[in-house]
């Protein structure tokens, strides 16, 4: 893929990586949920995505490889000190350029109120991809427990949490299209009440992130033992 040097943020640099400029794909869409859900970009050069030190340590890896795999570029990946947080750095301003031209943006993202681009609402394969990346970062699997006829009953239910309304609505509008049963809460929580529906987004969205299949496996076994 060609990018007009014109419309980038720095175009005389001489010390610009040279990074591979992927085609819209499965794994673009998901790797841009992936920044829209826990990235953040703040600055031309960098590209941070912020995961939970001790649960999502294996999904860094896995992003981290999924970073190398479309730009041809290795990213670090760090321990905050004194924090639970792991980061994963991509250092490269053709990056950022790269992808805000795909619907990411720089600064407050709340504040603009991201959502999933065109180019992957046009696509049902790229939206459910997209929804995979955004799940995996921002969303989790929960078991939650209630009484009927004094009969104990473990669910299983699914959460993602965004504070920007239009990304909730798009991704709620996505679920409605593959026929699963969306609950927003207070415009920045989609729940999903039913195992059924649970099991219906994993099997039509996937997950890459052992953390969320791992609870679910954790539910799944319980039942048949």
């Amino acid at each position: 893929m060609q990018i007009d040097v014109s419309s980038l943020t720095f175009p005389k640099k001489s010390h610009r990586k040279v990074i591979t400029f992927p085609n819209e794909s499965t794994l673009l869409s998901e790797f841009l949920g992936i920044v829209i859900g826990d990235g953040g970009i703040n600055n031309g050069w960098q590209v941070v995505i912020s995961l939970n030190a001790l649960k999502d340590a294996s999904y860094a890896e896995y992003v981290s490889q999924v970073i190398k795999k479309l730009f041809n570029l290795t990213p670090a990946i760090r321990k905050r000190p004194n924090q639970n947080t792991l980061v994963v750095v991509a250092t490269s301003t053709s990056l950022v350029d790269f992808l805000i031209s795909k619907g990411a943006v720089r600064g407050n993202k709340i504040a603009q109120q991201i959502t999933a681009p065109q180019w992957i609402k046009n696509n049902s394969e790229y939206k459910k991809f997209f929804v995979r990346g955004l799940v995996d970062t921002d969303g989790c699997l929960f078991i939650h427990t209630h009484m009927v006829n004094k009969v104990i009953y473990n669910n299983l239910g699914l959460c993602f949490t965004s504070f920007s309304e239009k990304l909730i609505y798009s991704v709620a509008e996505i679920f409605s299209e593959f026929e699963i049963r969306a609950h927003i809460v207070k415009k920045q929580n989609i729940f999903l009440y039913s195992a059924k529906s649970v099991e219906k987004y994993l099997d039509i969205f996937g997950s890459s992130n052992q953390r969320l299949l791992q609870k679910y496996y954790l539910w799944r076994d319980a039942r048949a033992a």
